[in-house]
């Protein structure tokens, strides 16, 4: 398969990249003018800015599928143009995928979608968090996420018969020795409930989502199954969010973020930081 990646240069999209290669696809290395690489092999790189749509049309120009990956990764600019950026990019290359008419498209949304590590008071209906909890997001980053979402279910009712999946990414680390690095406070983490994931996981989510064989849209959460911290998950949701009920027991250092349906719908196993590449990861399509 052909596979387009935006935000190739990025750090989960270099990961992506080397994994889509590994699993006998052709990649379409996208990102902006200077951050892009040469020509090589199975990988052809393509300088496009996607908040102009004839530049993120040319970049996916003979693609069969889509990864977007591009856009801002947390609010340290100014709002209106992590909103622009992300909301206006990612409707560009919905618009592309369907023009191409392209087989799959996989979105990089973020847990912050619901609203969480930006919020000035973080609020949580029920652990754990599954995808249909309610959004309470507040700031341009986490409301730009969200946005992306409502933008995929669009584009899905427009085209009943393709996948399109946005996957809640969280804290993204090279692996568990990394994410635990980032303190023994639990203080510190307890508004984005101690959460992460591995690139290798993370990537290895974005092909089964790319893939997946059920068309619609669909949002999964692509976290690792425990916390950044020893501390039991149960202590934690009883010292930092008492009101909040549990929906199943959090044994150990289970994590806040339900993955049931990236499980059930992907074969994706969150218990795994550096999955081997599985069927369901290779090409059910001739390359282009």
């Amino acid at each position: 398969m052909r596979i387009a990646v935006t935000g190739a240069a990025g750090r989960l999209g270099r990961h992506v990249v080397a994994r889509a290669l590994r699993a006998g696809h052709e990649v379409v290395a996208t990102d902006l003018p200077g951050a892009t690489g040469e020509p090589a092999g199975r990988v052809e790189w393509r300088a496009a800015d996607l908040t102009d749509l004839d530049e993120a049309r040319a970049a996916l120009a003979g693609a069969q599928g889509v990864i977007h990956l591009g856009g801002l990764v947390h609010p340290r600019y100014p709002e209106p143009e992590v909103h622009r950026v992300n909301v206006n990019g990612t409707y560009h290359v919905l618009v592309a995928a369907e023009e191409h008419g392209l087989e799959g498209v996989c979105l990089a949304s973020s847990i912050n979608a619901i609203g969480g590590v930006y919020s000035a008071d973080p609020r949580y209906d029920y652990f754990p968090v599954d995808e249909d909890h309610p959004t309470y997001a507040e700031d341009a980053y986490s409301l730009s996420k969200w946005v992306v979402e409502q933008q995929s279910a669009a584009f899905a009712r427009r085209r009943p018969g393709v996948a399109f999946s946005a996957l809640r990414l969280h804290g993204l680390r090279d692996d568990a020795e990394a994410a635990t690095s980032r303190g023994p406070d639990d203080g510190r983490a307890r508004k984005d409930l101690w959460g992460w994931v591995s690139f290798d996981a993370a990537a290895a989510a974005c092909l089964l989502a790319l893939l997946r064989p059920t068309p619609g849209h669909a949002v999964y959460h692509v976290v690792a199954d425990r916390t950044i911290t020893g501390t039991p998950s149960a202590e934690l949701a009883a010292r930092w969010y008492p009101g909040v009920p549990l929906r199943t027991p959090m044994e150990g250092n289970a994590g806040f973020y339900s993955t049931a349906r990236a499980t059930a719908d992907l074969g994706w196993d969150p218990a795994v930081d550096h999955p081997e590449i599985g069927p369901g990861e290779r090409s059910r399509l001739p390359a282009a």
